[in-house]
């Protein structure tokens, strides 16, 4: 009965020199984890597969050296006082900081009652979240004093530090700028720009929880992220709501 696993392409990858070039940076919430799968087929190392980056963790500029804990793949470039990626082509998934929100909340790792591990509790709250646990989850993760630096971990570093370096320029190219929404049609175009034949992208991080929309987040909560993550908004070309529409729209967070 003949395999109905995806062909490896570790042999293909590792002789393209484009490929070898490009390298992930894991935003959080932004399909990294997938991301970092697919880089493992094509025998790259992207994110935390990238085990050489850890020589440079601790190594950051203040106000992050000895404060900003967190795994070093999701620390944005300008942060380290080498740069890990040098030499290398950095290539970014960005996304509505609505949705990422929301997404960040549903995470088994620091979202909602996380980590589970084997807290039968902590499955069952998680299972039974409302849009009320989502709101305030959130604006307390969202007070100015949490997202603001020194940053303690990733999880909420707004997405335009990593996309610009410290003094406002472009650091990852526009045309190795992917956009959640349109991750396939986008990761598709990349792999043309670079000459590459990415297989299609595995789903990973399915979570327990309920799903939640736009439509779930009540005004306060979407006044701290429209404020917390402006210049993501405003850089990266993501359109605020409508107050007057209350929410409506097709802005749904499914991971």
């Amino acid at each position: 009965m003949p395999s109905r696993s995806r062909p490896r392409k570790e042999s293909s990858g590792i002789c393209n020199p484009k490929l070898k070039k490009l390298k992930l940076l894991h935003i959080t919430k932004n399909a990294g984890t997938a991301l970092e799968k697919l880089g493992k087929e094509l025998g790259m190392k992207w994110g935390k597969q990238w085990k050489e980056l850890q020589i440079h963790r601790g190594k950051l500029h203040p106000p992050h050296a000895g404060r900003l804990r967190s795994e070093w793949w999701h620390v944005p470039p300008q942060f380290f006082v080498e740069d890990p990626y040098s030499g290398y082509v950095p290539f970014a998934v960005v996304r509505c900081p609505y949705t990422r929100a929301i997404s960040e909340f549903r995470c088994c790792w620091k979202g909602y009652c996380a980590p589970v591990g084997m807290d039968e509790t902590k499955k069952c709250r998680r299972k039974e979240a409302t849009s009320l646990d989502l709101n305030r989850w959130l604006q307390q993760k969202l007070s100015p004093k949490a997202i603001q630096p020194p940053h303690q971990n990733a999880h909420f570093i707004p997405q335009h530090l990593y996309i610009f370096d410290a003094e406002g320029k472009p650091y990852v190219a526009k045309e190795n700028l992917v956009r959640f929404e349109h991750l396939t049609e986008d990761l598709a175009k990349l792999g043309v720009h670079h000459g590459i034949d990415f297989p299609p992208l595995p789903r990973v991080n399915e979570s327990e929880m309920p799903k939640f929309s736009v439509e779930d987040l009540d005004q306060v909560t979407r006044d701290l992220i429209e404020s917390g993550f402006a210049k993501d908004f405003d850089l990266l070309g993501f359109q605020r709501l409508d107050p007057t529409r209350s929410g409506k729209g097709p802005l749904h967070a499914d991971h």
